[in-house]
């Protein structure tokens, strides 16, 4: 647990009477406004008690404990923060009761009613402010989910839900959560999740094996052509420690979601540095916390490797985000001989041949693949914090992980002439170019061989990749074998000024080569005229006056 945060403080049951201790509290009216509360709340056989505070011991906690003798009782210091108190509160698992006593609250508020039970209830003590305008609100905002005069956000509709009822007591204000649904879970963040470990004590799992933080610096510039919307191309990325973690029965579900108890461990989260973590398996309700959806997992004995993606059978993600955690599996193997990699089912349910061998290339035997159809609860499963992670940072494994796949896929090529410039077409329509002969003559016209990297298989890719003193392509998957190349080289992307991944911005600092990127004005109709939904899957048009010229200047011309 990180210095600062005093959580799961036990109090032994005071000496003095209830009485005393109820009047003990400096404002009397907390015995009569709560008392009914207190009462019939302790009926409950073991309640589960959080209280909030400036100070370690609070007057009301040993109250509460009169009321409750066979309450768990949670006593948290506010001080510590929003990540080690949200850390704290997980840890101890869903309350019956949290009572908030601290001064500057904030919205804290919003936050820590989800780490409530379902019909559990939050006392925000001595609420002036937020009692009247409670009282104001009561009758429309718990039904409807609006607060009068705003206009409310999903995270706002999601709280009205989450809420059953609003009271006001004296100075205080009591929201009950609302007793119905599934069950919310806290979402943790990869530097909190060591911290939530240790607070439970190894119940949960531990930390199996560990690397250090590193920074990856390009020493060559990124050149980018003018544009309607600037973007910047970073060439430093300070990254993470990474860890190798062991969990105990955690639930693994469809669609990279890995949760234990009343948390959403940060395995599930692709971009794990973003301020509010994601998963599009997961329903979103505040920005710390979700609902799983789904059947409940079955148990599965052994031990297993976590390899599940979001996207798993797309060789984008793969090669990005599911490759770069296997810096850890050799070291997996050597704690777990028998360990298997697991992935799960989703828009795909069945292991492509190229999967088998790209994984192959990395280490993991194809009979260690194993793809499940439905969710399970491996008796122990070890996950490793990927060594990638756009647009946030690639960490030094990462070359290493790398290096060795390529070395063993650039063994199947065949022996043959390779192109000394090539340029990666692409035909889907995603983020397709609606001129996309005009740019093949662009680049066939000035020597490069223009290939479609779909039609050969990987070690054949790799060897082309290698073999080019210049790469050139639209920007996309089809450029990611720029990956495997060992030494830097110039390599050109054709793009939208929509498309704002920086994959090849981070291969590129990992690899040194000097990146140009020529950004096209874009398009969200498809060719029939439909509107494409999402802003970074939209068409453009490459053209000549303004991308061309840049083009020329890079090229040398």
């Amino acid at each position: 647990m990180r210095a600062g945060v005093r959580a799961l403080a036990r109090l032994a049951r005071p000496e003095p009477t209830a009485a005393e201790r109820l009047e003990s509290l400096e404002d009397a009216s907390t015995v009569t406004a709560l008392r009914p509360l207190l009462l019939r709340l302790g009926e409950r056989p073991e309640p589960a008690v959080a209280v909030v505070a400036d100070v370690i011991d609070p007057p009301i906690a040993r109250a509460l404990l009169e009321v409750w003798p066979q309450a768990r009782l949670t006593v948290l210091d506010a001080a510590v923060g929003e990540s080690d108190l949200h850390v704290a509160l997980a840890a101890a698992g869903s309350f019956d009761a949290i009572f908030d006593l601290a001064d500057e609250r904030g919205g804290r508020s919003r936050e820590i009613l989800f780490h409530l039970r379902r019909g559990g209830v939050l006392v925000v003590m001595d609420a002036r402010a937020e009692a009247g305008r409670a009282a104001e609100v009561a009758g429309t905002a718990v039904r409807s989910g609006l607060l009068p005069d705003d206009v409310p956000t999903p995270d706002d509709l999601h709280l009205a839900r989450a809420v059953d009822s609003v009271a006001v007591r004296g100075d205080h204000l009591i929201l009950t959560a609302n007793p119905r649904g599934r069950p919310y879970l806290a979402k943790l963040r990869e530097e909190e999740v060591d911290a939530y470990l240790e607070a439970t004590l190894g119940r949960v799992g531990r930390v199996l094996g560990s690397r250090p933080g590193s920074v990856v610096v390009n020493p060559a510039p990124v050149v980018v052509s003018q544009a309607d919307t600037p973007m910047v191309y970073r060439t430093t990325f300070e990254a993470p420690p990474l860890r190798l973690r062991e969990y105990h029965r955690v639930e693994c579900l469809t669609g990279q979601v890995l949760c234990t108890d009343n948390v959403v461990l940060p395995d599930s989260f692709r971009h794990n540095y973003r301020p509010r973590l994601a998963n599009r398996s997961t329903v979103p309700v505040a920005p710390r916390f979700a609902q799983t959806k789904g059947p409940q997992p079955e148990d599965r004995d052994g031990t297993w490797f976590y390899l599940d993606s979001e996207f798993r059978g797309h060789f984008g993600h793969a090669m990005t985000e599911q490759v770069s955690r296997l810096w850890a599996w050799q070291e997996a193997k050597a704690a777990h001989p028998d360990v298997q990699a697991l992935m799960l089912t989703g828009a795909r349910t069945t292991i492509a041949e190229w999967e088998y061998r790209l994984y192959e290339a990395a280490g993991v035997p194809r009979e260690d693949l194993v793809l499940l159809d439905r969710p399970v609860r491996p008796e122990r499963l070890l996950a490793a914090t990927p060594a990638f992670s756009q647009p946030g940072y690639i960490h030094e494994a990462a070359r290493e992980v790398y290096d060795r796949v390529g070395d063993h896929l650039a063994v199947d090529a065949p022996a043959r002439d390779y192109a000394d410039r090539i340029f990666c077409s692409r035909r889907h329509e995603k983020r397709s170019a609606t001129n996309p002969a005009e740019v093949e003559d662009f680049f066939a016209r000035r020597g490069f061989e223009i290939v479609y990297p779909e039609d050969h298989p990987l070690g054949e890719q790799v060897q082309m990749f290698r073999s080019a003193t210049e790469v050139a392509g639209f920007a996309g998957s089809a450029m990611f074998s720029m990956a495997f190349v060992r030494e830097p080289k110039r390599v050109t992307l054709v793009s939208a000024e929509t498309y704002t991944a920086q994959n090849e911005g981070l291969f590129a600092a990992m690899r040194g080569h000097q990146l140009n990127v020529a950004r096209c004005r874009a398009t969200r109709l498809r060719p029939d005229g439909t509107l494409i939904a999402k802003r970074l899957q939209a068409r453009f048009t490459f053209d000549d006056a303004r991308e061309g010229e840049f083009l020329r200047r890079i090229l040398g011309e």
